[in-house]
């Protein structure tokens, strides 16, 4: 096994264990902390300059690292303000220093590698210099696009975008990967690694409705129409049972002027926030007081969750897009 190999395996190594340790403190806590994504970008950014000099490389493409380092800091760090400049703190200048170092990366790469032949390219027949460059580039774009569409609304979860950033230069492109062990050769068109992994925790979270629903059926909680509605994505548990870690509670008392009208009803769409603890007991309370036994209740999916699970299809099959693009 040659030295990129090695660095390969530990990527994966690296991969399983940061969203691993992700995906459990945001399923029991529904949170993963900044100092997770700061504390595993360190053997992330070992991983990507030991590849560097392993590869022999140029220059702009060590500065390219900084480049990726820097735009993906935004997620945790922010960017230090040149107005305070007197005010700069080390990291914060330490930051700057990053972000000088990186448009080096982009200006000094660009001027040498900004015209290859496509086609090769493509192929992967380009020099290493020229397809590490535009994989970084790549890398550096698929970054902007997650801060974007976590700036719009489109990941709703910080620590999802700040995943996504951190897989991205964990893996900036294929080339960084051993390579799936059941694609099919010739596959040219290829998403990058971080791209894939959101598709196929994507088409894991698809895979939920259907089991809840047979979770529901085997446990005699779909009685009617009313309770089909609620069994794709909540569950139905006996009011004792439930407490333990904050969910949303989907059945709630109306009340009414006269107490003794106050009715029952299963909300569809859970609030907007997750209750805490002490309000939860509190709803409860007043559920029980009403003579309700048990109440359907919906939990929080953590997206990581879903893609820690990806791992397992992107390292056995790949990109499924890029599949499909070759077989058309």
């Amino acid at each position: 096994m040659d030295g990129t190999s090695l660095l390969a395996w530990l990527r994966v190594f690296v991969l399983i264990c940061c969203l691993g340790i992700a995906a459990r403190s945001d399923y029991a806590s529904l949170t993963v902390r900044d100092r997770h994504w700061m504390t595993w970008s360190a053997p992330v950014t070992i991983l990507l300059i030991s590849e560097m000099v392993i590869l022999e490389t140029t220059a702009s493409n060590f500065y390219m690292v900084a480049a990726l380092l820097s735009i993906s800091s935004l997620a945790v760090l922010g960017a230090p303000d040149p107005r305070d400049i007197p005010k700069w703190e080390q990291n914060q200048l330490a930051l700057a220093v990053l972000y000088l170092i990186g448009i080096v990366g982009l200006f000094g790469g660009a001027s040498q590698h900004a015209n290859p032949d496509f086609v090769l390219l493509v192929l992967g027949e380009e020099s290493p210099e020229t397809m590490l460059w535009w994989s970084m580039i790549g890398a550096f774009i698929t970054v902007l696009v997650y801060l974007s569409a976590w700036r719009f609304g489109l990941i709703q979860g910080g620590a999802d975008a700040k995943a996504l950033i951190l897989l991205t230069v964990l893996m900036p492109s294929w080339a960084f990967l051993p390579e799936p062990l059941l694609a099919p050769e010739g596959t040219l068109f290829k998403l990058p690694p971080s791209m894939v992994m959101f598709l196929w925790a994507s088409a894991v979270f698809l895979l939920a409705p259907p089991i809840l629903i047979f979770q529901n059926a085997m446990r005699g909680n779909i009685e009617s129409r009313a309770d089909l509605k609620m069994a794709w994505h909540a569950t139905k548990r006996p009011i004792e049972d439930i407490g333990g870690r904050p969910v949303w509670l989907l059945t709630e008392v109306i009340p009414s002027d006269d107490d003794a009208d106050s009715r029952i009803v299963n909300r569809f769409l859970p609030g907007a926030t997750t209750p805490t603890v002490e309000e939860l007991a509190e709803r409860l309370a007043e559920l029980q007081s009403h003579g309700v036994e048990s109440a359907w209740i919906a939990t929080k999916h953590p997206f990581i969750v879903y893609l820690f699970f990806a791992i397992a299809p992107l390292l056995l099959i790949g990109d499924p897009m890029g599949i499909l693009a070759s077989m058309t």
